[in-house]
């Protein structure tokens, strides 16, 4: 995958990935493969996703971030999802995904989910 797709921020060991545009059966398995062989089995398992720049998702993206999660869960960490936009919101409500994810607004109260156990 491009690394322009996404950023990549470390805070207190907390990693901040913040995909760009469009995650969909283009890319989705290729980011879920870069994020588990750069991050996850580095050991590096308490992620933040900031959803902020992502304007569209599908199906393919929904399971990569299910699978992402279930890894960071079997290697003792967490995935906290955030910045999610009004359409995003929308899917993951449907879905009924709002309740199998820890979903914040902001980075900033993602992140005291791991430094301060929220």
């Amino acid at each position: 995958m491009d690394e322009k797709l996404y950023s990549v921020t470390n805070i207190k060991n907390v990693w901040i990935i913040r995909p760009n545009g469009e995650l969909d059966m283009s890319n989705a398995m290729s980011f879920k493969d870069e994020i588990k062989n750069k991050y996850l089995q580095q050991g590096r398992v308490n992620i933040i996703l900031d959803l902020s720049q992502v304007n569209y998702m599908d199906s393919t993206a929904l399971g990569v971030l299910i699978s992402l999660q279930r890894s960071c869960r079997m290697n003792g960490g967490a995935l906290v999802l955030c910045g999610l936009e009004s359409n995003l919101k929308r899917i993951f409500k449907m879905t009924s995904l709002d309740s199998v994810f820890l979903i914040r607004e902001t980075v900033e109260q993602s992140l005291k989910l791991f430094l301060e156990g929220e």
